[in-house]
Parts: C-alpha cells; sequence; structure tokens
C-alpha cells in the first residue's frame, strides 16, 4: 500500500556539508512575490509572471533559448496536456534564490498519500533535538526507508509510536502550513495538504528555518536525493521530476501515490534540484482510472484499490504517472532533457 518514490544517489555525510552550507545561504523569502495562477483551474489562459523566476529557471536548466513567453506557453501546454488525459493538476514552483512563487492550478487540498513521511520525518527529528523523545537507530533505519523507498511498514510503526495525527499538527504550525490538515481517519495517508505547502515546507528546511538542526536536515535532504528507482512494494518512483527532468543534477523527491478516491488516482512528484537546491516544485495529480483498450480491465469497472492489491503493473497506474512525467517535461523540461 506504499505510495512514493524515487532514483539518485548521494551520501548522508556529503550532504551534511551542503545542509550547512544551504542554511547560510538561506532563502530570500522575505522579498518574495505574490503568488501568480499560472493556470487558471486547468484552463488555457495563463497568467504571466514578471518572469524573474522563470527565466533564471530555463537558464539554470540549460536551455538558453527559454524565455518568459515560452515557459508560461509550456506550462499552459501542461495543464492542457493533463486535462485532456483525464487529470486535474496542480504544478507549483518556488525559486528559492529570488523567492518568486508560481502555482498552476487551482492549488485545492489534496491527499498526500506517502508525501506526509516528510511530516513524520520532520516531526521526530525536531523533537528529538530538543530531548522530548531519544530515537534509537532502529528508529533512524525506518526514517531512511521511509523517505528513500517509501516503505509503508516504516511508516505505520513511526505513525503508531510517536503520535499519530498530533505528528502532521505539530509540524502544520511549526512551519505554518494552512493548508494541510491529518487525516480524517487513522491512516496518515489521508492526510491532506496542497502545492503551496509543500513549497514552504520545502523551502523552511532548505533554507534552514523550521526548526531542525543541521544534522537532521542532512539526514533528510541525503535521503531525498539518494531515492531508489522503486519503491519497498515494487512501485516505480521515478515518475514525474525524475522522469520529466532526467538530466537535472541534485535531484531530491517525495513521491507518492494511492488509488481510489472517488474513482481516481492521486499521485505526487515533489522535490527539488540545482545548486544550492536553488528551485522547489510539487506537483498533484488526480486522474481518472483510465484503462486503454486492450488492457484486460477495459470496460469491467474494476478499480486498482491500493490497499488490497498490488498494483505495480497496473495498466491506469502506468497511464497515470505518464500524465505527471509528461506534465513535467512540458513544463519545466530544457532542450537539453530532450
Amino acid at each position: 500500500m506504499n505510495r512514493g518514490r524515487r532514483t539518485g544517489a548521494r551520501s548522508y555525510a556529503t550532504v551534511l556539508l551542503a545542509a550547512a552550507t544551504v542554511a547560510a545561504c538561506g532563502s530570500q523569502s522575505d522579498g518574495s512575490k505574490e503568488i501568480v495562477p499560472a493556470l487558471a483551474a486547468l484552463n488555457p489562459g495563463v497568467t504571466d509572471t514578471d518572469g524573474d523566476g522563470f527565466a533564471d529557471l530555463a537558464l539554470q536548466m540549460g536551455s538558453s533559448s527559454l524565455d518568459v513567453e515560452s515557459v508560461a506557453d509550456r506550462i499552459e501546454a501542461a495543464a492542457t496536456l493533463a486535462e485532456r488525459r483525464g487529470a486535474r493538476m496542480t504544478i507549483a514552483v518556488l525559486d528559492r534564490s529570488t523567492g518568486a512563487r508560481t502555482v498552476g492550478g487551482v492549488d485545492e487540498p489534496v491527499e498526500t498519500a506517502s508525501v506526509v513521511k516528510l511530516f513524520l520525518a520532520d516531526d521526530l527529528l525536531f523533537r528529538e533535538s530538543t530531548g522530548e523523545v531519544t530515537l534509537t537507530e532502529d528508529d533512524y533505519d525506518l526514517i531512511e526507508n521511509m523517505l528513500r523507498s517509501s516503505d509503508d511498514t516504516a511508516a505505520n510503526l513511526l505513525w503508531a509510536q510517536h503520535g499519530g495525527s498530533e505528528m502532521v499538527l505539530r509540524v502544520a504550525e511549526r512551519h505554518n502550513l494552512t493548508g494541510t490538515t491529518p487525516p480524517f481517519s487513522p491512516w496518515w495517508w489521508n492526510t491532506t495538504t496542497t502545492a503551496s505547502d509543500l513549497l514552504t515546507w520545502y523551502d523552511d528546511v532548505l533554507g534552514g528555518r523550521g526548526g531542525l538542526d543541521d544534522e537532521a536536515r542532512a539526514r533528510i535532504i541525503g535521503y531525498l536525493t539518494d531515492f531508489t528507482p522503486t519503491g519497498s512494494d515494487g512501485y516505480d518512483q521515478t515518475f514525474g521530476l525524475p522522469e520529466g527532468l532526467p538530466g537535472m543534477t541534485d535531484l531530491g523527491v517525495k513521491q507518492g501515490w494511492m488509488c481510489c478516491l472517488d474513482g481516481e488516482w492521486v499521485h505526487l512528484s515533489t522535490g527539488f534540484f540545482g545548486d544550492d537546491q536553488r528551485y522547489v516544485v510539487a506537483v498533484t495529480s488526480q486522474e481518472e482510472v483510465t484503462y486503454e483498450e486492450g488492457d484486460p480491465e477495459f470496460g469491467t469497472g474494476s478499480m486498482p484499490d491500493t490497499s488490497l492489491y498490488d498494483v505495480t503493473y497496473d495498466g491506469s497506474a502506468r497511464h497515470a504517472r505518464e500524465t505527471v512525467s509528461m506534465a513535467v517535461e512540458t513544463a519545466l523540461g530544457s532542450s537539453a532533457d530532450r
């Protein structure tokens, strides 16, 4: 029943030094611009930003031919593509150097699936630093497995032993995540959040704010950059940012997925990339279950319930993953990635 995965490699020791460097650099959030809806509820009409963040983003990604207008056009194209494939999608981007944020779509609350594991790790490592809890080597192993390979068993154990929904409430308050709420059920994967809140959380952690010390931040950053290609349950973790930005350096991600809520797949691809983790991206997608003609499940009305079945090779899961990857590549991929 796992929901989030990745591909990449970086040692914890290396990231400890990187985390200290990022803390010194910080993020210029005090001068951040207002959020500009680039994808108006998935309609083709794109509202342009003033362009500074995206212009720099295009250059950072190795494509000097990209200008502000072409990036806006590509975001519009990504929204249209997602809608055509049956998905409601939000794409949120933060340039930590300028503080510029752009959120495309309605940015409505969505179930986190495995992305909530970020909050569980944050809560535990923060409480350890204050002396409220004492973590064992086994706990550290659970945190690592939960973030690198999105291990659900690890999350279940930590959730049950360390406060459950209270963990989400504490993190939301400490990072001022106004769109994040604990699950309506006892299950961590039904926590809800927004793409904007995810940008805020990443910005705080990468920028040394929110209370985590350097060692805790280094653990989280290191595990996310050392994500595994498949999750502990065998699900492909390379959708979204890894597949959409295959040439990107210093990529760290946390993925999430589950099915089915109101007959829809939920997929999230979140993370950071660039020098000093300059860019943060959060993509949320809710896509109707779709089987192509010729698939054994086509026309049967069956739902790939991730709490009951192994969906590693499910056709509708593959379709939904491809939608997220195609949207990321369309919106943010450079010519060097193609």
